[in-house]
């Protein structure tokens, strides 16, 4: 399985990947982006990835919406947790998201082969704007219309139409 994934994640060339998902969804990636081939991850029709970000499945799922903009820089990993994204989204550069997590509490075995520790995944509803540098952790879930200020630190719920700004993020306004 390991090998499995190594291969999807780094020897198919992006001209391919960016041919699948377009034939497959009529999304847009980069050649440039890092997306790995996987029946795990999915893009709605209009969704375009960018050069440079990095999609990859570790485990999880990888569902993104229709019309959907994933910038320059992002990455999006699932750990053992799925990564659900609705329509409409725009996510700015040099975000990261990220479904799972490991332990860290055993010293006896090395971080690298110790279980997963949250397999909960996180869920971006519809028509959110998540800000520039901005970390969506995982067990989030950030609902419809909620706006993500620039270099936040999302861990936990998002209410609709909440701006939310900080770190840890906190609501700091409202969409009329």
């Amino acid at each position: 399985m390991a090998a499995t994934r190594t291969i999807a994640r780094y020897a198919v060339p992006g001209l391919l990947v960016s041919a699948y998902h377009y034939l497959k969804s009529r999304a847009m990636i980069s050649p440039s982006a890092q997306v790995q081939l996987s029946s795990d991850i999915t893009f709605g029709k209009g969704t375009v990835v960018k050069a440079f970000a990095v999609v990859q499945s570790s485990g999880g799922a990888v569902r993104m919406g229709r019309n959907c903009a994933l910038s320059s820089f992002d990455h999006i990993s699932t750990g053992a947790g799925d990564v659900s994204i609705g329509d409409f989204v725009r996510i700015a550069p040099n975000c990261t998201i990220v479904g799972g997590t490991k332990e860290i509490w055993r010293r006896n075995t090395l971080i690298m082969d110790q279980p997963e520790a949250d397999t909960r995944g996180l869920v971006i509803e519809d028509d959110v704007l998540i800000g520039a540098g901005s970390v969506i952790l995982p067990g989030s879930h950030i609902r419809k219309g909620a706006v993500i200020g620039a270099g936040s630190i999302v861990l936990g719920s998002v209410a609709q139409y909440c701006i939310v700004a900080g770190t840890p993020a906190k609501v700091i306004g409202h969409r009329e």
